[in-house]
């Protein structure tokens, strides 16, 4: 099978690079609705008790019990999705709900950079070597 091609061995006319550049597009113009919406500094006054995440997280959560045969998975808001946010739904497929979950929890991000958080990805401890063998780190000995 092409390493460009979807992993479940369904063909496609996107390659690898092409699907990464349709997810991206689509994670832009999300944001740009979503900043319309709400304006670009998220000027709503429940952002800050951390809504943004737990609908990125609550819009994920729904798509993987979907993925796990719950055909109910979008009926009702998941258990963490913001109390009083009112228009959660499916927007489709996979592809966009993981879109708008990814923009959810970009927004957040937006939100914390702006409130100051540390941005420093921090490496694996020299203990923590990725381990070719098995694609993992090596295991922490305790």
């Amino acid at each position: 099978m092409n390493a460009n091609k979807q992993c479940k061995q369904e063909l496609t006319d996107l390659d690898a690079i092409a699907a990464e550049k349709a997810a991206l597009d689509f994670i832009v113009n999300e944001l740009a609705r979503q900043n319309e919406m709400w304006r670009p500094a998220n000027e709503r006054v429940d952002v800050s008790n951390g809504e943004l995440f737990q609908a990125g997280v609550g819009q994920l959560d729904a798509v993987f019990d979907r993925r796990n045969h719950d055909a109910t998975a979008f009926d009702e808001p998941p258990q963490i999705y913001p109390e009083n946010w009112s228009g959660f739904r499916s927007y489709g497929g996979d592809f966009p709900n993981i879109g708008v979950g990814v923009t959810f929890l970009i927004q957040e991000m937006k939100r914390l950079a702006m409130n100051g958080e540390d941005l420093t990805r921090l490496s694996r401890r020299p203990d923590q070597a990725y381990n070719p063998e098995t694609g993992l780190p090596n295991p922490v000995s305790a």
